[in-house]
């Protein structure tokens, strides 16, 4: 019987003095059961050691989930307490004194620091960067590691093997047919590499028990780390020498001996008297390589002694042999063991070698890795946070072109005693694990692996295992202490680069003070393409890969499988192509997953995908022209000639330089933008001959929705492609041209000395690219469905006088003298402009404007700001003399005036150098605001407060990267919205990347308070209304900037709790909505398929409101216009050009939009009973909820505000019409029932149907709250 096994579930603690090594690297030392059996027994001699030092909690079982998640069951079902706790922190911190509820005094808890203490906060500080991070670290590992306590039925798993391998029976040396029907008879298939063995071959196959067992890999080393598929025990069986001859190692027959002796290892499991035949084999291939086939174990679920169901893991059995059986020499780099009978040249098999030298190491390199972990008592730490981030950026792949975990263990080892400077180590054995995750990803992000490969041992000067000889046959060279193998041989160039870029990102975050970016390093999954690249190309691999040029006789001896070479293949090509157009190019593709032993071993087949993910240089990815070298270098042109084929050209530069170039055709920024997928699809197709309709660029498909309809809009109406090739600069300029009108404006009491374009075009931030209209063209000329002219805010400033009025409203009427003065006087530069004066009698801060219309067809309005304002509303707000209600009228004009003249401008200054330094931070916005709208949000977020969702994942693009592309950066917004913690954290946005650490705090502190006074505010309200939930009268969307700190500015009233909830729902479903089509296999990339982003569903609702598009002057944006209603008699009768009349009249309405103010006029009138949602761009609908509040029975009174009609409560609180007005109770008085009312819904549907005559086409009602309460 195996003795139990103990492990503990946390860190190692320091090494006893006393201990064993976990393998016994030379085999000939002891026999193979004495080996395996003692590195069993030393785990429980360690773990027994470790049972004393440490007790920590079990593991808790149950399904795997995604690192860092939560159980969002318990999180719902403790979500009051959760706040509460909360906010009892925020107030604790934010009080300057401490607090003794009990007043005790030298109370324990409030003693100062001993200098232990002191000590060990110190020591925190210097070995994990603070506290905080030292307990999240701490944390993160107790969930990632495993277990050991619950491994005994592994431990017998792992015994029941040894004894079963032991006793399988040795046979003579056979041939291949004879091999092949003997495992026939037992159902196995053996797992021959390709190419298989011929079927003429003269050697033989023998089989004989393994000489050894080692437990090899992550678990000896107690380096594991859970992953979501699991986690595997890695069991490495050497195979006797007496099996290989001395030519075995070339042309494949060492590979071809591995895989039968699989196979025998396979049918010893599956015999029925083995034991441990239930438990369910597969063959598999070591880190993706086709050569090396492998066995995985996995467990039978039978609740027997063997079954290691509850680890949650499975078995890897791993077939190699000594390294002395075959000379090293025979195996170097530049050798050639694959030969070709009609080749004219033997060339070297390096990554052939390579594969096979991994095969006799795997005992001294767990040897190497485990002396290093007893000197440093961290390094097992260190190692599980090291792959976990790596695991989170998809670092950690099962194709044979990426890096893997033990990879990543042997360069921390390395730089416990090399790789620092002169010579020295990089790290250090007192290093905590933090430090030393943390210091090898800085190493990897600085090394220049190519001119300084990494040898571990000697480094021989000379000879066939030179650093020459490495660096001239490997892309990555990483070489272990032997010095004679690479272990990163299999690597490519590309996943480099990956590696190194993605360690760059992650030591800004180690760096950076101002936040903690523990959860971005860690915690979070960052591995989707389409949130972590700006690009995304989906290659379908075609089924001729074979008979592509590049595929070479020579490149098949090296690489015999044809999907891979054209996988590894793509990377240099593209960016020997892109240039400088691009930071990055990964790629991917889906590994061989496991098959059944009775199974043939499958191949990449014509249904297989690449994707391609690339980081885009957003200086340089939109340029028109590539530029080679000058004409009269020969050579450097033919290069320059052969990559480009027939798009190279010699062009004559206005420098008078004679170059090579390649220019490609795009009209307007978004186009130009797509450039890069151009070039893609040109390079694959010349080189490779991949067909067009087999490369999907993932890129441009969202840009249909920020333009107007071309399908159904004529050209005459609005143009994309004039809006494409222009862009917002032909607005900019015609602002530039009002701006130096009215400045030069002569004969006016006061110069201007400002000017201020406060618009979202400003921001470049409209939805829709600003197109002129010709004013010189009748409305008549326009269908209603296409008259909105948008007006433009401008603001303008004055020079400083004295002879301003001290009143309020004489400053207005000022205002308007100054409007119809400049109105007189810019009449003679070409401009027409009116002057509207509104007629509120309250209105204090805004009581009219100028609009002018300035070529080539826009209109600015333009309203005058003058600072005392603000003085003059401050003053009559704090007189003590002053009424409430003057008090109210002065208060609603200084938020109207700080709004429109000093947030606004700001706003606008602050985003439009943001949009310059992230060019694709336009097209995010713009996509952000068209999303909202089509979901019916509109009218509760404002354009400022989407501006600043959008920037906030520029400013703070971690986990990633900023965003170089629309496409990349709405997706980034989707999945900021549908993960954001609006209760619990602040959005901060640094919008000229000037915040402090101290500002962040401020920002933190204020928004401590706001939530500490929420629920304040709510724990007053009567026992029948108490929640704990968010008032919304305040911030529900705590966003702040390095202007407003409160986030007082946009989010203060709106939106409420309830729509946030609402725009996060939307957010998750259009995110996985977009990660579904954009990861699907099908053979398309139509923007066709994304269409359901900006469709939202209507039966929510309890009312929709249908409007006729006919009278909607904004349905020209809608995402689906009906062509009917922009068809005039000129387009159906060339020598008609007039239009029936508008119901509009012929004038030109500047903003006049219809369904906007039939939506106002509703949420003034009934804004207090229900709730309106509206598409504002182009939409016909208007969505109705109605409050479930309001409709609660209240006490009759005059004035109720809305049309209502009596109720009764039953003893089950549902709502009940009165059955008789006269019914008398015994004592002759009225029934109580009589004084309840509640809104009466039918009534209130026909007032707002006839509010909306001749607007509203039908009312359509989804469901009767009458009915239901």
């Amino acid at each position: 019987m195996a003795p139990s096994i103990k492990r503990k579930a946390g860190p190692s603690p320091i090494p006893a003095k006393k201990s064993r090594k976990v393998v016994e690297p030379e085999p000939e030392s002891s026999s193979g059961e004495e080996a395996f059996d003692d590195m069993i027994d030393e785990e429980e001699s360690d773990d027994d050691d470790d049972e004393e030092e440490e007790d920590e909690g079990d593991y808790i079982e149950g399904e795997d989930q995604a690192m860092g998640s939560d159980d969002d069951n318990d999180e719902e079902d403790d979500d009051e307490e959760d706040q509460d706790e909360f906010m009892a922190a925020a107030e604790h911190d934010a009080s300057s004194k401490p607090h003794n509820p009990m007043g005790v005094k030298n109370s324990s808890l409030y003693k100062a620091p001993t200098n232990d203490e002191i000590q060990g906060l110190q020591e925190s500080s210097d070995l994990f960067k603070s506290n905080i991070f030292k307990l999240q670290i701490e944390e993160l590992l107790k969930e990632v590691q495993i277990d050991y306590k619950k491994a005994q039925p592994l431990e017998a798993a792992l015994r029941k093997l040894k004894e079963i391998f032991d006793r399988t029976p040795a046979h003579q040396e056979l041939s291949l047919a004879a091999i092949k029907a003997n495992m026939k008879k037992k159902s196995i298939v053996i797992p021959f590499p390709s190419p298989e063995p011929s079927s003429d071959i003269q050697y033989t196959f023998g089989y004989s028990a393994p000489s050894a067992m080692h437990l090899v890999g992550s678990f000896p080393l107690k380096t594991v780390s859970k992953g979501r598929d699991g986690w595997s025990v890695d069991v490495a069986v050497e195979m006797p020498e007496e099996l290989f001859q001395e030519k075995d190692h070339m042309n494949y027959r060492y590979f071809y001996k591995r895989a039968y002796y699989l196979s025998v290892l396979a049918a010893a499991i599956q015999d029925k008297k083995s034991g441990m035949s239930s438990t369910r084999t597969e063959f598999s291939t070591l880190h993706g390589d086709q050569r090396k086939p492998i066995l995985i174990l996995h467990p039978s679920g039978d609740k027997s002694s063997t079954d290691f169901k509850k680890m949650r893991c499975t078995i890897r059995i791993i077939p190699y042999i000594p390294a002395s059986v075959f000379p090293a020499q025979r195996l170097a780099p530049g050798r050639n063991n694959v030969r070709s009978a009609d080749a004219t040249e033997q060339p070297p098999t390096p990554q052939y070698n390579t594969a096979l030298q991994q095969d006799t190491a795997f005992t001294s390199h767990l040897t190497f890795l485990y002396q290093h972990s007893k000197n440093c008592a961290a390094f097992k730490d260190g190692c599980i946070l090291l792959k976990v981030w790596a695991t989170q950026r998809g670092l950690i792949r099962s194709t044979n072109e990426g890096f893997n975990g033990f990879l990543l263990e042997m360069l921390m080892a390395y730089l416990l005693q090399g790789g620092g400077a002169n010579g020295g180590k990089k790290l250090a054995n007192g290093f905590s694990s933090y430090q030393l995750a943390k210091g090898t990803i800085d190493f990897i992000s600085q090394h220049d692996f190519t001119a300084h490969p990494i040898m571990m041992g000697q480094q021989s000067s000379s000879g066939e295992f030179s650093k020459e000889a490495f660096v001239s046959n490997f892309d990555v060279v990483i070489v272990d202490p032997s010095g004679k193998i690479n272990m990163a041989g299999h690597v490519s160039k590309a996943a480099l680069d990956e590696l190194q870029h993605e360690a760059g990102l992650a030591m800004k975050f180690f760096t950076e003070s101002s936040d903690d970016k523990f959860e971005a390093l860690f915690l979070k999954r960052v591995d989707s393409p389409i949130l972590r690249f700006d690009n995304v190309v989906k290659i379908h691999v075609p089924k001729n890969l074979a008979g592509l040029k590049s595929y070479t006789k020579v490149a098949a001896l090296d690489y015999p499988s044809p999907f891979v070479h054209f996988a590894r293949s793509i990377a240099p090509l593209l960016k020997r192509g892109l240039t400088d157009r691009i930071h990055l190019v990964a790629t991917r593709y889906e590994p061989l997953g496991n098959w059944a032993t009775s199974s043939s071993v499958p191949n990449f087949d014509s249904d297989s995908v690449i994707t391609i993910g690339l980081l885009l240089n957003a200086a340089e990815c939109a340029r028109l022209v590539d530029l080679g070298p000058p004409a009269d270098d020969l050579e450097a042109a033919n290069v320059f000639r052969t990559l480009w084929g027939n798009r190279a050209e010699l062009r004559r530069f206005k420098d008078g330089s004679i170059l090579e170039s390649a220019v490609w055709e795009a009209q307007g920024t978004d186009a130009r933008h797509l450039i890069v997928g151009q070039m893609i699809g040109y390079l694959l197709k010349y080189h490779f001959t991949i067909p067009h309709d087999s490369v999907h660029y993932w890129a441009g498909q969202l840009n249909k929705f920020i333009q107007y309809n071309s399908k159904a809009i004529p050209e005459r109406l609005f143009d994309n492609k004039v809006a494409a090739a222009n862009g917002f600069q032909t607005v900019v300029t015609a602002f530039e041209a009002l701006s130096k009108a009215v400045k030069t404006a002569e004969d006016m009491p006061l110069s201007v000395t400002h000017m201020y374009f406060a618009s979202s075009a400003a921001r470049l931030s409209s939805t829709f690219i600003p197109q002129a209209r010709d004013f010189n063209v009748p409305a008549t000329q326009f269908p209603d469905s296409a008259q909105y002219v948008e007006p433009l805010d401008v603001i303008i400033q004055f020079e400083t006088s004295q002879k301003w009025p001290d009143n309020l409203k004489a400053i207005q009427r000022m205002k308007t003298a100054f409007y119809l003065r400049l109105a007189d006087k810019i009449k003679y530069k070409g401009m027409r402009a009116t002057v509207v004066e509104e007629t509120a009698e309250d209105s204090l801060g805004l009581n009219g404007y100028l609009d002018v219309r300035v070529a080539p067809g826009f209109v600015f309005r333009c309203r005058i700001a003058y600072d005392k304002e603000i003085t003059l509303c401050e003053d009559i707000i704090s007189d003590r003399k002053s009424s409430q209600s003057l008090k109210e009228q002065h208060q609603k004009a200084l938020e109207l005036y700080n709004k429109h003249f000093v947030q606004a401008p700001m706003h606008t200054f602050l985003m439009h150098a943001l949009a310059h330094k992230y060019p694709s931070l336009s097209q995010t916005i713009r996509l952000t605001k068209r999303w909202v709208s089509a979901h019916w949000l509109a009218p509760y977020f404002n354009d400022e407060t989407l501006e600043l969702l959008s920037a906030a994942v520029y400013t703070d693009p971690a986990p990633w990267s900023a965003p170089a592309s629309g496409f990349a950066g709405f997706a980034r917004v989707l999945n900021l919205l549908s993960t954001w913690d609006w209760k619990h954290e602040p959005l901060v946005v640094d919008l000229n990347g000037e915040m402090t650490a101290k500002e962040r705090d401020d920002i933190r502190h204020n928004f401590a308070n706001t939530r500490k006074n929420m629920i304040t505010s709510s724990s007053t309200a009567s026992p029948q209304t108490k929640t704990t939930s968010i008032s919304s009268d305040h911030a529900s969307m705590f966003i702040a900037t390095n202007k407003d700190t409160f986030s007082k500015w946009w989010t203060w009233q709106s939106p409420s709790p309830m729509l946030v909830v609402r725009l996060k729902a939307l957010a998750k479903t259009s995110l996985d909505h977009m990660l579904k089509v954009t990861a699907s296999s099908a053979a398309t990339t139509s923007s066709s398929a994304l269409n359901a982003l900006f469709v939202t569903p209507t039966a929510q609702y309890d009312v929709v409101i249908d409007l006729d598009p006919a009278m909607c002057t904004r349905y020209a944006q809608n995402l689906s216009p009906d062509a009917q209603y922009f068809v005039t008699k000129g387009d159906k009768y060339k020598n008609l050009g007039t239009f029936q009349k508008s119901v509009f009249g012929d004038q030109i309405l500047i903003g006049f939009d219809p369904a906007a103010e039939y939506l106002a006029e509703l949420q003034r009138t009934y804004g207090d009973i229900a709730l309106f949602f509206h598409d504002r761009y182009g939409g016909t609908q208007i969505g109705v909820l109605w409050n479930p509040m309001a409709l609660s029975p209240r006490a009759w009174k005059v004035n109720l505000g809305f049309n209502n009609k009596p109720a009764d409560v039953n003893k089950d609180g549902v709502l009940e019409a009165a059955k008789d007005q006269s019914a008398k109770t015994k004592n002759g008085k009225a029934a109580a029932g009589s004084k309840m009312v509640v809104p009466n819904i039918e009534a209130l549907m026909s007032e707002i149907e006839r509010i909306g005559y001749g607007l509203v086409r039908t009312l359509q009602v989804n469901r009767d709250p009458s009915a239901t309460n």
